[in-house]
């Protein structure tokens, strides 16, 4: 990304933080410190990083993007990330949510053969290159969020034909297998989207495969390529990850938070939240939203 957008991006955001748009969904991140490898929870994200650089790790794959490559992220993952950032070169990132229904209808009009056969790429988050078109679109889509007109009419079109650039890129396999209606990959993705609707109470895996019409043992096997984790690792960190957002934002004591995520043991949460995070349950403080990529 260069100069010019950083400069349309200055003019948005003076301080560090989230910062939100006129355009629903699309924010704005910024900051000027490091932030040391951490359990983050990213969502159906495009990741456009306009300066400095992430490292995000999900168990034995690492994604390092930074202004010269983005990240896609298609379902709901639990990662470790870590930031580099200064004051002289704050991090500053373009958060795009991944819009499935326009997603669904750009897959329905274009077409890529080697993409959809590929089978060597099943994981759901993936980095590709920036080019030219997502450079002069990003710089469109940045200039649009200084007017509220401009962002309410022009926005959607920069993000469609954000969305569509990102269909064409290289590494962009999974999106295709993601929106097959009838592929694996679209199948784990509705159960992770149950998981996150029902985490709070007991998650029966066979059933939850069935209802995929998928055994037991496939559902294991492709719910593992897609998010580098068991159903039980992943419903368990989701879990933790809600556990910290009723702690630190709604300000639920432990006890209540430990049931309302569906553990009967208080103590076995709190040994697994401190596990995870590295600290009690009890000092997860709303200040830790500031590393929220």
């Amino acid at each position: 990304m260069n100069k010019q957008i950083l400069d349309e991006v200055s003019e948005l955001i003076k301080t560090d933080g989230m910062h939100e748009t006129f355009i629903e969904g699309v924010k704005v991140f910024k900051t000027s410190i490091n932030l040391p490898p951490a359990p983050l929870l990213y969502g159906e994200w495009l990741v456009l990083v306009l300066q400095g650089s992430k490292q995000i790790k999900l168990n034995e794959h690492t994604f390092t993007f930074d202004s010269d490559s983005y990240l896609v992220s298609t379902s709901t993952l639990p990662f470790e990330c870590e930031t580099f950032a200064s004051k002289g070169e704050p991090l500053i990132v373009l958060l795009i949510p991944i819009d499935k229904k326009v997603m669904y209808e750009i897959m329905n009009v274009i077409t890529q053969k080697d993409s959809v056969k590929s089978q060597k790429y099943n994981l759901g988050v993936f980095t590709d290159k920036v080019n030219q078109k997502i450079h002069d679109i990003t710089l469109n889509l940045v200039s649009a969020l200084h007017s509220k007109d401009e962002s309410l009419i022009l926005g959607p079109l920069f993000l469609k034909e954000l969305y569509y650039q990102i269909f064409k890129g290289a590494n962009a396999h999974f999106l295709y297998k993601m929106f097959a209606q009838e592929s694996n990959e679209a199948k784990i993705s509705n159960s992770i989207k149950e998981i996150h609707d029902n985490f709070h109470q007991h998650i029966d895996i066979p059933k939850l495969a069935r209802s995929e019409g998928m055994s037991t043992s496939s559902f294991h096997s492709h719910f593992k390529k897609v998010t580098s984790h068991s159903p039980l690792q992943y419903i368990k960190k989701i879990r933790l990850h809600k556990a910290k957002s009723l702690i630190s934002n709604e300000h639920f004591n432990v006890n209540d938070t430990a049931d309302k995520i569906g553990y009967v043991s208080v103590s076995q949460f709190s040994k697994d939240f401190k596990s995870y995070f590295g600290y009690p349950p009890k000092d997860a403080k709303p200040s830790d939203r500031k590393s929220f990529l």
